[in-house]
């Protein structure tokens, strides 16, 4: 994997607040994802679902999803 970091600048504050918005609404689905993987629910149940709730593609929701499973499989694993 191959992760890139960098500053964005924003040359107005409204190309600011709408990724900032973006970024709001994807870290919210991951934690919700989070939380709802706890319970048992399945992934395509998440996505059908949160692509409504956070009015996010479905690419962006699939990510989140993804993002919580893994959250959720390291910490499942550190704590055997």
């Amino acid at each position: 994997m191959i992760v890139i970091q960098a500053k964005l600048i924003f040359l107005n504050q409204e190309d600011k607040q709408i990724v900032l918005d973006l970024m709001r609404r994807w870290s919210s689905c991951m934690r919700f994802a989070y939380k709802r993987l706890l319970e048992g629910y399945d992934r395509k149940t998440l996505k059908r679902d949160f692509q409504g709730m956070f009015d996010l593609n479905s690419r962006y929701v699939d990510d989140a999803i993804m993002k919580a499973r893994s959250t959720l499989e390291s910490a499942r694993e550190l704590g055997k």
